[in-house]
């Protein structure tokens, strides 16, 4: 099931431009267009320490194909918001409802992956026993692994198959997902 709509465009500021959207294609053709994400890293408290979900990317996918990522990511659509992209890539990507109000925003930043793209970033605490499905075809398969060996992952990304976020980025996640763990456990 692929998801067409086409995505909102942002100024250089980071604001998004009222009325102004363009298709994956035209994104490809114009390196001056910037698109938004949103980023959803979910977790959850195990007995004695934090759990982040990956999703393994489908060998389909025309970028890292087959490398862990993010748990839910997805462009910004026309007309959406962060939250509102965030909570209908989680449904399409895995097929859980996230609710709106659980997102815990942790930083906006263009990404060194793509100067074109302005990711917005959430943590997500998952704290009951979730059913995933594929349905869309970009996720393979999804995998919980203990903070500890995700703080050794995002030190060598590639020996572990990691789509490279950045340290920042990466330190930026772990160490929000250590405050809110802290704070609600």
């Amino acid at each position: 099931m692929a998801h067409n709509e086409p995505w909102q465009v942002y100024a250089e500021n980071g604001q998004p431009i009222e009325s102004r959207l363009a298709s994956r294609e035209e994104f490809g053709a114009n390196p001056d267009l910037v698109m938004g994400a949103s980023h959803v890293w979910i977790w959850r408290q195990s007995e004695h320490e934090i759990e982040v979900l990956l999703q393994k990317r489908a060998e389909s996918k025309n970028t890292w194909p087959g490398y862990l990522d993010i748990s839910v990511a997805g462009h910004i659509d026309a007309g959406e918001n962060p939250v509102q992209s965030a909570v209908r890539e989680a449904r399409e990507e895995i097929g859980i409802e996230l609710e709106p109000n659980n997102l815990y925003y942790i930083f906006a930043l263009r990404t060194p992956l793509d100067p074109q793209e302005l990711d917005t970033v959430f943590i997500y605490e998952l704290n009951h026993l979730a059913e995933f499905s594929f349905d869309d075809g970009e996720v393979e398969e999804l995998k919980w692994v203990l903070l500890s060996e995700f703080e050794k992952m995002v030190k060598i990304p590639d020996e572990y198959k990691l789509v490279p976020q950045g340290n920042e980025y990466f330190s930026l996640v772990i160490s929000a997902l250590r405050r809110r763990s802290n704070e609600n456990h």
